[in-house]
């Protein structure tokens, strides 16, 4: 199918802008394509080696470009989905191994946002029972900070996670017990979705 002409003209504007860029200002680039919202720049200075000074400095030559944004929550952010069909695939997603990393890198982290991202880079490499654990604790700790419309996303998150694990044709059923775990933790998951819900509910029509 043949590309819409503005379609061609913005792939030619980026493209143009991307070879005016120095190499540590595209490799910085690229590097916030694939992992987007899952890192922020002192996890990109760890993965690039570069130091927070270097990654400041590309930032905002990038911010200037109008290639990059800063996200509310102060996470690095890429205008590319807008632009999302015209750049490289290859660009989009860490592979399996990089995945692993990242989430590792992330372990020590306790806040409910953090637990999150290592769960859907547990997806990416491909470990679905461990990403189920990672959304439930998630969705527990959004749960008791307040945060009840992420607990109740990322609660869903889990069950639809469990659900893609317990299909997948490698995965071994739990014959310890009457139950497999993943349907008791998709079961926990969606009594506390359910559970979260009823309060924002409530909340919502007693205001």
């Amino acid at each position: 199918m043949a590309e819409a002409p503005d379609f061609a003209q913005t792939r030619v504007l980026l493209d143009a802008k991307f070879d005016r860029l120095r190499v540590r200002d595209r490799t910085l680039l690229q590097s916030i394509v694939a992992f987007d919202v899952f890192v922020g720049p002192q996890l990109l200075a760890v993965f690039l080696g570069l130091s927070p000074a270097a990654i400041s400095t590309s930032l905002s030559k990038l911010k200037r470009t109008g290639l990059i944004r800063a996200t509310p929550e102060g996470e690095v952010g890429i205008s590319y989905r807008v632009l999302r069909d015209i750049l490289p695939q290859s660009w989009r997603h860490p592979g399996p191994l990089e995945a692993v990393r990242m989430a590792a890198l992330l372990i020590d982290n306790g806040d409910w946002y953090a637990i999150a991202r290592r769960a859907e880079l547990c997806v990416l490499a491909g470990h679905l029972e461990e990403a189920v654990g990672e959304f439930e604790r998630a969705g527990i700790e959004a749960q008791h900070g307040g945060h009840l419309k992420d607990a109740a996303r990322i609660f869903a998150v889990a069950v639809k996670t469990a659900k893609a694990a317990i299909n997948d044709e490698n995965y071994v059923r739990d014959q310890s017990s009457d139950e497999d775990w993943l349907e008791r933790a998709a079961a926990r998951c969606r009594s506390r979705a359910k559970t979260v819900r009823l309060k924002i509910q409530r909340a919502s029509s007693a205001v």
